[in-house]
């Protein structure tokens, strides 16, 4: 309790913004955590990344570029005590057969269908039912076969034909061929699907044509540098299912909401059942392609928080999952579990509501500069993420080879005085209760983020004190993932959210930032600005590393002038995993391709 108690006041006074790096270190100690440590932990947030995330290998144009999987390295010896660093994709030859792995988090599924996933859980799921065309290999970030075993790249970069692999079965025993691929993406560039990549994907696929049951061929409308791994990495479901579906249901139907025998793809565990805000329990595919999986069962494990989270990983009822910084000395401290720090793709955003018939409140850019100046974004850092984590500068991530921070204009560092000169010069004055006002309205308004998630919820705490501190009045409200998804994503009623969000391995963000995002996109909040339309497409179109990193940098320094949304923080992720699982690598890119290698002691 006292410690807590000490917890909350460290909270608080970072709220007002009054603490210090040097007395940061001092609470830290005070609350059990050494000043060794927490000076180790704010030096990895500090330092620079050892080695950017490589582009995307292109085939030479016409040439064939062959399917490729990760190279196993002989296992070691697992440590006696938990350990901190990155996987080692380390395979080991699996000792034992059966047996279940439980995955925990405080987040439902939304769907199982790839056509529709837009959260992590659903797509950490729906990853193990279904495969893809095309995998990003998690140690190089480069493109490799999964269904496809090999392509070809036209000369001008604008046709795909992919030769699918021979012999792979959906669960239901019917055969995988090219069919399925085009009724996939077809579902996908199908407005009425609901999907949040429709827009990206009809603006650059022309055509897909079946030219054999084994080989399929994409025409795009433009060259896409990063193609593969952004168009070619989805789900792909079976046809004989859901072709006589109105793709307006889809979300609706069976297949999407979990039926044992329907909701079937060629992956390495099926489909068993779904008991909502509780577990998704998945078998294993004695029949796949690429062999039977080791594990008899897996299961996705819905609890109600964070804490719960990491109180079941220590205590074995839960074998791999996320903790939140403030649980890693804690962790550590476990004699049965291995911990994992790595960088990632994720960001920390919170978005303003642009659409004027929402709210006009954020309409100036001056109140949306203002509202970012005014938050110490690496106190709060220091202190909710316990220094894992970087103070974003522009939207690139840290692992991104188009991570170009010293040529980022706008930084946002913490200014509070700067904050109110510009709400000041906006027309914005204190009104009676200390609440700005203009023409009548006060700047007054409501941010969303998902219960469960703690670190979010002492983010917005943060923001509510340290916006007062500049004349604002910001009231935090916390929702139920699934409600909180369909209200960002779907009837889109907020005035501003909180939320993480995770690019790809390829630095385009089209599906945020474009005009045509709002709809089948991530573009939320109705951000639109033709000129970073024009950046974007322009870094579409060239497979030139340097000439597209320029490019991305110009469109960063105008979406931090313009600021439709502040991307606040670059986090590292934090997993655990049970010493008895084996040949489980968490890594930011994909920790679900060697799944059928996946093995627990008995």
């Amino acid at each position: 309790m006292m410690e807590r108690m000490q917890e909350n006041k460290l909270l608080r006074q970072i709220m007002r913004g009054r603490l210090s790096r040097r007395q940061m270190l001092r609470r830290a100690a005070a609350l059990g955590v050494s000043a060794s440590a927490m000076s180790a932990l704010l030096a990895a947030c500090a330092r620079e990344e050892a080695t950017p995330a490589a582009s995307p290998t292109v085939a030479a144009p016409g040439g064939v570029t062959p399917a490729a999987s990760p190279t196993a390295a002989p296992a070691e010896t697992p440590a006696g005590t938990a350990e901190l660093g990155p996987a080692t994709f380390q395979y080991e030859e699996p000792q034992n057969k059966g047996g279940t792995l439980i995955e925990g988090s405080f987040a439902d599924a939304k769907t199982l269908n790839p056509i529709l996933v837009s959260d992590t859980a659903s797509g950490a799921v729906s990853d193990l039912i279904f495969n893809s065309v095309i995998r990003v290999d998690p140690q190089t970030t480069e493109p490799v076969g999964d269904l496809a075993e090999g392509w070809e790249i036209s000369d001008d970069g604008l046709v795909y034909t992919f030769t699918l692999r021979d012999g792979v079965t959906f669960h239901d025993g019917e055969p995988f061929t090219a069919d399925d691929v085009k009724f996939t993406y077809d579902l996908f560039m199908n407005e009425a699907t609901g999907s949040p990549r429709t827009a990206e994907m009809t603006e650059r696929i022309k055509t897909v044509e079946v030219v054999d049951e084994r080989t399929v061929r994409f025409t795009l409308n433009f060259p896409v540098a990063p193609f593969l791994v952004e168009q070619m990495v989805y789900g792909i479901v079976p046809q004989h299912v859901l072709q006589d579906v109105d793709p307006a249901q889809l979300a609706q139907d069976p297949f999407s909401t979990g039926q044992k025998g329907r909701t079937i793809g060629t992956g390495p565990f099926m489909f068993e059942e779904w008991v909502k805000d509780d577990h998704i329990t998945l078998v294993k595919n004695p029949n796949y392609w690429e062999g039977e999986p080791n594990l008899d069962q897996y299961i996705w494990k819905v609890v109600p928080d964070a804490t719960v989270v990491a109180q079941q990983l220590k205590t074995g009822e839960i074998d791999y999952g996320d903790i939140e910084p403030s649980q890693l000395e804690d962790m550590r401290l476990q004699p049965n579990v291995n911990i994992y720090k790595y960088d990632t793709f994720d960001f920390t955003f919170y978005a303003y509501q642009l659409d004027p018939e929402k709210t006009t409140i954020f309409q100036e850019k001056e109140v949306r500069q203002a509202l970012l100046y005014a938050l110490d974004r690496q106190a709060m850092i220091d202190a909710i993420r316990f220094g894992i984590g970087r103070v974003a500068v522009g939207t690139m991530p840290v692992m991104s080879w188009a991570y170009n921070p010293d040529a980022i204009q706008n930084k946002y560092e913490y200014d509070p005085e700067r904050a109110k000169q510009l709400l000041d010069q906006a027309g914005w004055t204190p009104g009676p209760d200390g609440i700005r006002q203009k023409n009548g309205q006060r700047l007054a308004f409501t941010i969303y983020t998902n219960a469960g998630n703690k670190i979010r919820e002492q983010y917005v705490a943060v923001f509510q004190e340290q916006w007062r501190q500049i004349g604002v009045e910001c009231t935090p409200q916390t929702e139920e993932w699934n409600a909180f998804l369909d209200r960002i994503t779907g009837t889109k009623d907020f005035e501003m959210f909180l939320v993480g969000f995770s690019w790809g391995v390829d630095p385009d963000q089209s599906t945020m930032w474009k005009c045509s995002a709002y709809e089948g996109g991530f573009n939320m909040n109705k951000y639109c600005n033709p000129e970073v339309d024009q950046l974007l497409d322009e870094a579409l179109r060239t497979t030139d590393q340097e000439q597209r990193k320029e490019l991305y940098t110009q469109m960063q320094n105008i979406l931090m002038e313009d600021l439709p949304s502040a991307i606040l923080d670059f986090p590292q992720a934090l997993s655990v995993v049970n010493k008895r699982v084996h040949n489980l690598f968490p890594n930011d890119v994909d920790d679900r391709y060697n799944a059928h290698q996946w093995w627990v002691e008995s």
